[in-house]
């Protein structure tokens, strides 16, 4: 039995702050059927007057002005009910970026201590290849392509180890999207 009755109040009160001009008029139509009882039952035992008539009904304009203000603080606190629900959602995507941030450089980190010792046996190689080679120009040339592109490998890491934020690309299909450094 108490659980209906604590489910039957929550709809109510969920209802009145959907709809509070309900409830306001609730209130207004409330008291002015009690205000006009009143002034019936004086009529009929008493006898009324006009000054009685003006004493039962002077809080008439007062209960309007409560039930004005009763909706109008009902709106502010859904307002700021969903202006509070808003804000804890960007904190919460914000506290997201920041983990998966905070994992991209972890996982950056790891990739860099496994890729650097073979880069930098690469950059030892490719000097004394240059050395042994120099009278041969496509040897060096290619050569020079392999050193670009562990430059370009080693600068590629370094940029996601100090990268603030970073974006993501769309790389195909099968692949999906994948963390990129943001274009500045």
């Amino acid at each position: 039995m108490m659980k209906y009755i604590r489910s039957f109040l929550v709809y109510l009160t969920e209802f009145f702050a959907r709809y509070p001009a309900v409830l306001s008029g609730y209130i207004i139509y409330c008291y002015l059927f009690i205000s006009i009882m009143r002034l019936f039952y004086k009529v009929k035992h008493q006898g009324a007057t006009i000054t009685d008539a003006y004493d039962i009904f002077s809080a008439l304009p007062f209960m309007w002005f409560l039930a004005v203000s009763l909706v109008k603080v009902i709106e502010y606190r859904t307002k700021l009910h969903q202006n509070e629900t808003q804000q804890l959602a960007r904190e919460k995507e914000l506290q997201m970026k920041d983990t998966q941030l905070k994992t991209m450089h972890e996982v950056v980190k790891g990739l860099q201590h496994q890729i650097n010792n073979p880069l930098a046996i690469i950059a030892l190689l490719i000097n004394k290849t240059k050395k042994s080679v120099k009278d041969n120009q496509e040897a060096v040339k290619n050569i020079e392509s392999i050193e670009h592109s562990a430059n370009s490998i080693a600068q590629a890491l370094e940029d996601f180890k100090r990268a603030e934020r970073y974006e993501t690309d769309h790389i195909g299909s099968l692949e999906g999207k994948i963390a990129a450094i943001p274009k500045e």
